[in-house]
């Protein structure tokens, strides 16, 4: 039985393991296990890793507990890759993405998880290509104008604008695998061996 909801499941447990080694990694920084280079380097094709625009897991020289918290103590740009940032009271441990990655990635798992009460898991149609487009401004603005030096964002504003087109993603991203998904069904098992396309687009 061809089971329709493979994509989704499949896409679902392959972001939640993605975030999850992303808030693991700092931790693992910070208690010596040598894991964490190999999971730095294995980030580093899907973002900059620059420190200045990072959120660091401090951990307190005093009583070992943990906080979340700018890598740095300014907005100001720097070129810095340092993983490790030591303070007089604290030591922190660099994530192996960026603040807007993280939102990023954070907000598709929410997105993920909250799309079935919205659209059909099943579904190859994409919501209004203009949402997306609305999703993206925000980045957009925010990316540009530090890339041609207009100015320096912060890591809040980094957040809430990767946060805005990450809990869209999903709603795009998915259409797509379930229609890569028919197609190689179609493939291996010829055209009549599923429902027909129709019976299982479309949005509730």
């Amino acid at each position: 039985m061809i089971n329709m909801k493979l994509p989704y499941v499949l896409f679902l447990i392959a972001l939640f393991l993605f975030n999850f080694l992303i808030l693991l990694t700092p931790y693992l920084a910070s208690v010596g296990n040598g894991a964490s280079d190999a999971l730095y380097l294995a980030f580093a094709p899907t973002c900059h890793q620059l420190t200045s625009r990072s959120f660091c897991l401090f951990k307190s020289k005093s009583d070992g507990g943990y906080s979340i918290a700018d890598c740095f103590p300014t907005s100001a740009l720097s070129f810095s890759k340092v993983n490790r940032v030591d303070y007089p009271d604290r030591t922190g441990y660099k994530f192996p993405v960026c603040a807007r990655d993280i939102a990023i990635y954070l907000s598709m798992l929410a997105g993920l998880i909250v799309l079935p009460f919205i659209q059909k898991m099943e579904s190859e149609d994409w919501p209004n290509k203009w949402l997306l487009v609305g999703a993206a401004i925000p980045t957009a603005l925010d990316g540009t104008s530090q890339l041609f030096g207009l100015r320096e964002s912060t890591n809040l504003l980094r957040v809430i604008t990767g946060a805005v087109i990450g809990i869209a993603l999903p709603f795009y991203i998915l259409p797509i695998l379930n229609s890569l998904y028919i197609f190689i069904l179609e493939k291996i098992h010829g055209q009549n061996s599923y429902k027909k396309k129709g019976d299982h687009r479309g949005a509730r």
